[in-house]
């Protein structure tokens, strides 16, 4: 039973766990190499973030890009709240709190298919990695999920490669598990559409859909049981209110890069996604890791429970679910009184530009991106077994066309819990 595990066992469990990720993110990653340029220039940042009417039209030649590896590696992503308190079972863990939040001066370097440590010894920025991820407040765009942002930037860089080899004859592209099978299928676009839109741009549009489909995938499945390490449950971040959002942000941070043919090797992209994102959070108006924290207190009681421990699923009181058209960012000036009285925004921010929603574009040139591709998933027998709704029955088999169904039994079971209106800010 959950209450009879000792902690000491399940600490050495999860150092197990955590050596195995060491072992496996240190050895030698396969490189890659495409096209070259540092800078990140404001106007490219603001055309992918779509904050600007301003789009890139630039092109690459499909062997340009070589065929690189999709992300594997564990790269840690946050809970959301601060000082996070930890359990096991019923078992309050003492003197353990996870921080979860930083400022724009600690951002660190990105790698490509980063892990819990690796290393990387080509890199002129240090052979260890330490991107230093965690949440980060913004005035126009709420809390931002820095690992989200750079695991879903990869997803699209790799994705970009396999759909542009494979435009004209289509095919089919396998990524790694998560609480399923999971892959793309992808059918032929017509030479003459190739070469009247450009390779490279079809490529990246369709590949910042498919990635976004499998980051929405993601959240479905956690919320079901599935983990990345067995000991650490997530559940927890299952829909939590800057998760979609910022897989967003990393998927057209990514875009740009590619467009801006900004990328020569794994090196020069990581020097890339550092200019871009630390452009990103200019524009977003990222505050001071004190104001981050104050942000965060001030919807302690509204979005989520200071009182509760990881892994309890219900530390986060709120969630959100909205996956299209647009992405709006939860702001503090957004959040209803919650169990602690009204919240107040950041001073900080009270000049600040409105807030930045996202468009997910669904389509290229008057073409629906789910005539093109088709994102599938074999659902596991530990997620049936928790409960996941299988829209067909004697079918274990779902695509994107399937998430509303999905997506709206996880927010009955959300209200069941917290309420009505607990999937608003």
């Amino acid at each position: 039973m959950e209450d009879d595990v000792k902690p000491s066992s399940y600490w050495l469990r999860a150092a197990c766990c955590i050596l195995l990720a060491y072992c496996v993110a240190a050895c030698q990653k396969e490189r890659w190499e495409v096209g070259k340029n540092l800078r990140a220039r404001d106007v490219a940042v603001a055309a992918a973030l779509g904050d600007t009417g301003q789009a890139s039209s630039a092109d690459l030649a499909a062997t340009d890009i070589p065929a690189i590896p999709y992300p594997q590696a564990l790269r840690p992503c946050c809970a959301f709240g601060a000082d996070l308190k930890v359990a096991v079972g019923r078992v309050p863990v003492p003197g353990v709190e996870i921080g979860n939040l930083v400022g724009p001066q600690d951002v660190g370097p990105h790698r490509y298919d980063n892990g819990y440590i690796s290393l990387h010894g080509t890199d002129p920025r240090g052979i260890i990695d330490n991107e230093n991820n965690g949440l980060i407040y913004t005035c126009r765009g709420g809390f931002i999920d820095l690992a989200h942002v750079r695991d879903n930037a990869d997803n699209t860089l790799s994705l970009t490669a396999s759909i542009a080899r494979s435009l004209e004859t289509g095919g089919t592209v396998d990524v790694p598990p998560q609480g399923a099978a999971m892959r793309v299928r992808l059918r032929a676009v017509s030479t003459a559409g190739v070469a009247k839109y450009g390779r490279i741009p079809l490529a990246t549009a369709l590949a910042q859909w498919v990635a976004y489909q499998f980051s929405i995938w993601h959240e479905i499945a956690t919320f079901y049981g599935y983990a990345s390490l067995a000991e650490w449950p997530e559940k927890i971040s299952a829909f939590s209110p800057e998760d979609l959002y910022s897989n967003q942000i990393g998927e057209r941070l990514a875009g740009g890069i590619i467009l801006s043919k900004e990328v020569h090797n794994d090196v020069d992209y990581g020097l890339s996604m550092d200019a871009w994102i630390t452009r990103m959070l200019e524009r977003l108006g990222a505050v001071s890791l004190a104001d981050s924290r104050a942000a965060m207190r001030a919807v302690d009681g509204a979005w989520w429970d200071s009182e509760k421990r990881i892994p309890d699923w219900t530390l986060v009181t709120r969630r959100q679910f909205e996956t299209d058209p647009f992405l709006r960012p939860w702001r503090l000036e957004d959040a209803h009184p919650g169990t602690k009285g009204a919240v107040m925004p950041l001073g900080r921010c009270r000049d600040a530009e409105p807030a930045l929603v996202l468009h997910v574009v669904d389509g290229f040139a008057g073409a629906l991106f789910r005539d093109y591709a088709t994102v599938e998933f074999d659902v596991d027998d530990s997620l049936v077994a928790a409960g996941f709704p299988l829209p067909r029955p004697g079918s274990r088999r779902v695509n994107q066309e399937d998430f509303p169904f999905i997506i709206q039994k996880i927010r009955d079971a959300n209200a069941e819990t917290f309420g009505p209106g607990a999937d608003a800010p």
